[in-house]
């Protein structure tokens, strides 16, 4: 199965940066390995052709489904980068974690790597994300 390809891989991994950068967080780097892991995932929810999160893989995880040729990757980490609006810093709770989850994840201080795939589905493409070592732990901020 084909890979992102680099520039576009760069171009996550910069919109990423970008994010942590505005909170202090330290900047990610590619890991083949969390990518790996996320196509494997992604190519299990082109077949249902639905998301859902994996369970026990070891990585935090984000998810995004589009419109193919309408949206693609950035459209997708952009839409997580919008949760922000509802984060100020505060301690993470379960009634928190729906609405902030993904953008908490994306600038976790602990975090350090981060690896994207994306298949396709009826016109639809599905991006997942993974990130190592996971966040977004119920009681503890994300900044």
């Amino acid at each position: 199965m084909p890979g992102l390809p680099n520039n576009m891989k760069q171009a996550l991994l910069d919109a990423h940066n970008r994010a942590r950068a505005e909170v202090g967080a330290g900047s990610l780097a590619w890991s083949s390995r969390a990518e790996q892991q996320a196509a494997g995932w992604a190519q299990v929810l082109s077949r249902r052709c639905d998301i859902e999160h994996s369970r026990g893989s070891g990585f935090g995880e984000n998810l995004f489904m589009g419109t193919l040729g309408f949206y693609d990757e950035l459209d997708g980490v952009q839409s997580w980068k919008d949760e922000q609006r509802h984060y100020s810093g505060q301690p993470l709770s379960r009634e928190l974690v729906p609405l902030v989850g993904h953008y908490t994840q994306m600038v976790w201080p602990d975090t350090r790597e981060l690896g994207c795939a994306t298949a396709t589905c009826n016109n639809m493409m599905i991006l997942v994300c993974n990130y190592y070592p996971p966040g977004n732990y119920l009681g503890e901020s994300a900044w």
